[in-house]
């Protein structure tokens, strides 16, 4: 009888969390935190997903791309190595949509639902100090011919400043395949839009500091008291941006511009950053009706002769590519740092991804990479038929073998910096301030899932007693952080999955609420298993 009562209990208590998901309360937060940088009015996704009408009337169509892998997209194989904002579905995220769809899609108390996030002209982070914007151009490109061409745009400084954030916003999506963005601190490139085949400066004096791809985030370097890393801009520097425009484009009119945010004047221990293609091959070749490779290694010869930290990598190759693998490994072969894996190339999802946690390559260690290409038939987005020889070049329909890194001199502790925790911190010059709720409160954690450290960032209006508690899904308070006067402001408090008692909890689904006198804010936070 015990047993019939506890697989009654069970089917009951399973029916109803397939019936308790809802739009306002569950589906929402997913939605904004991975789909709606692409999907707003005037994104780069063909539709929008910013309201529970635009989301309940394609849901069908959600459930089958979230679990098919193909949206969001995300090419990294996040069990090879961590990145920051990772754009990828957990297990518990796609088995809340699935629920929420089968049980008919309710949107439930509209007064639930999270503040949406707001994309003003695909300007995501708020006014700059210095924005440029290339003249209006005209695509060049012809019938198997991509347009190359590149700007460049004096930025009249008279004094250094030194870069925090970048933010390269197309002038028209539909045609902007792709954008890099170099510093000419002598401002001798030049723009070149007559030659069509300008693929950005290769001079270690000109080095890269962004780049821009369909659904790619923008430029941040952490900015705490702890870590702050940034790119000096001289006086009289320029700003080169090499735009590809791809087959289709032809006629068609674009006007991107870049936003960059300084640090303040005066502002100490900047860690300066470089950037460079440490993998590079100009000179290989695909048969026609193979399946090859290309191999890369930095230094070719021996292992780095200093300790070097890395904070982003970036992959690139056009539509041969099949997968890529990037690590570094000692000179004995008997050790590897992974860097990036992506299983599944998509030459239309690329770009900078910064990891998680910094990496640190130790002296004698050599930085290797390897990229699979199919030029056969069986590849459908061989861009030739019958298959042709591919080598190095500019064009779509030819191939490369590129791995950007954005990297600097190692210290020590730098591969302990949580980057998505402290670039979750940070709000650059002109961003909108906290999204506060009705009662004047803001409470988030992040990151979220998390086996590990979860960080409670919440905001106060004025001085209070001030009182912040983990609670689990019966509404049992698990964890008491905080019951203590508090001036107004911004605050933090880690926790590490421990209730009162010292032991861990298990995985699942918790609830965080502050409470500032009589007003209340609340936040999920979900547990995952180490």
């Amino acid at each position: 009888m015990k047993k019939i009562y506890l697989s009654i209990s069970l089917i009951l208590f399973i029916s109803w969390q397939i019936q308790s998901q809802t739009y306002a309360d569950d589906v929402a937060q997913i939605m904004f935190d991975n789909c709606t940088s692409c999907h707003h009015s005037g994104g780069i996704g063909p539709f929008s997903l910013m309201t529970f009408a635009d989301v309940s009337g394609v849901a069908s169509m959600v459930q089958t791309e979230v679990n098919n892998g193909d949206m969001p997209p995300w090419s990294p194989d996040d069990s090879y190595s961590e990145f920051a904002h990772a754009r990828s579905l957990t297990a518990a995220e796609i088995t809340t949509i699935n629920d929420w769809v089968n049980g008919g899609s309710p949107e439930g108390n509209a007064a639930n639902t999270p503040v949406a996030p707001v994309y003003n002209n695909n300007i995501q982070l708020g006014t700059p100090d210095l924005s440029l914007r290339i003249p209006d151009y005209v695509s060049k490109a012809t019938s198997g011919n991509d347009d190359y061409v590149c700007f460049s745009l004096p930025t009249n400084l008279t004094g250094n400043e030194i870069i925090q954030a970048i933010e390269v916003i197309p002038g028209n999506t539909s045609i902007v395949h792709h954008v890099l963005a170099y510093i000419d601190p002598n401002g001798t490139y030049g723009t070149d839009t007559t030659s069509h085949s300008c693929g950005g400066p290769t001079a270690s004096n000109i080095p890269l500091i962004a780049g821009y791809a369909p659904g790619s985030m923008p430029s941040q370097f952490p900015n705490t008291a702890t870590l702050k890393m940034g790119i000096d801009l001289p006086p009289g520097a320029e700003i080169v941006l090499a735009m590809h425009y791809p087959e289709g484009s032809q006629g068609i009119l674009d006007s991107t511009r870049i936003n960059i945010h300084f640090y303040p004047q005066g502002t100490p221990n900047v860690r300066q950053v470089s950037a460079q293609p440490l993998l590079a091959d100009l000179s290989f070749n695909i048969n026609a009706n193979t399946v090859d490779s290309v191999e890369n290694r930095f230094p070719p010869s021996f292992g780095v002769p200093t300790n070097y930290t890395l904070f982003s990598i970036f992959p690139h190759s056009h539509l041969l590519g099949q997968s890529f693998i990037v690590y570094a490994v000692n000179t004995l072969g008997s050790d590897t740092i992974p860097l990036i894996h992506i299983p599944k190339w998509d030459f239309e999802w690329q770009g900078f991804y910064v990891f998680k946690y910094m990496q640190k390559i130790p002296v004698g260690y050599q930085i290797y990479g390897k990229c699979i290409y199919d030029n056969t038939t069986n590849n459908p987005y061989n861009p030739n038929n019958p298959p042709q020889n591919v080598g190095f070049g500019l064009n779509t329909t030819d191939e490369m073998f590129l791995v950007y890194f954005q990297y600097m001199a190692y210290q020590a502790g730098d591969e302990n910096y949580n980057i998505d925790s402290l670039l979750n911190l940070q709000n650059p010059t002109g961003t909108k301030p906290l999204a506060t709720n009705e009662n004047g409160l803001f409470l988030t954690s992040y990151p979220n899932p998390s086996d590990e450290k979860t960080t409670l960032h919440y905001f106060t209006d004025k001085s209070a007693e001030v009182s912040l508690g983990i609670y689990d899904i019966q509404g049992k308070l698990i964890r008491q952080l905080i019951s203590e006067e508090q001036p107004k402001g911004e605050h933090l408090i880690d926790w590490n999955g421990l209730d009162d008692s010292g032991k861990s909890v298990p995985a699942g689904l918790y609830f965080s609420q502050l409470n500032v006198g009589d007003r209340i804010a609340t936040n999920k936070i979900i547990r995952s298993q180490r």
